[in-house]
């Protein structure tokens, strides 16, 4: 029986592991990472002989509530109408532009027929109206 007293061992952290994770990382981040290369051209841009824009065009307001009635700048118009009306406008201006006015409850099938009347007239720039959140 050896009764004799063992020395106390230091502890040894093992730190080739830890490199080993550190190195498969660091090759992991520099394989995925995307380089930016920035080309820089000089250019010299050509100038125009027209006369600038006029005033922009007032947009078509169309307001739409949450039970689905269509009102154009104010004024109520009944939904099957809705189409004949902006194709009138678009007949004056096909460049203008529609800003929807949607309520929040207002069923998304009712936000698309007012885009496809849209689509009908031939007025295809469309803006949604929002509240911001401050």
């Amino acid at each position: 029986m050896n009764l004799r007293r063992r020395g106390m061992e230091e502890p040894e952290i093992n730190v080739i592991s830890m490199v080993d994770i550190v190195l498969v990382l660091l090759l992991f981040f520099m394989v995925t990472t995307s380089f930016v290369h920035q080309s820089h051209l000089s250019m010299q841009l050509p100038k125009v002989n027209q006369a600038p824009a006029g005033e922009p065009k007032t947009p078509i307001t169309i307001d739409l509530n949450a039970a689905g009635q269509v009102s154009i700048g104010g004024r109520p118009i009944p939904m099957g109408d809705l189409a004949g009306r902006l194709k009138a406008m678009a007949a004056h201006d096909p460049e203008r532009v529609i800003v929807l006015r949607a309520d929040k409850n207002a069923t998304q099938q009712y936000v698309i027929d007012v885009l496809d009347a849209a689509q009908a007239a031939g007025l295809n720039r469309i803006s949604f109206a929002t509240l911001s959140s401050h």
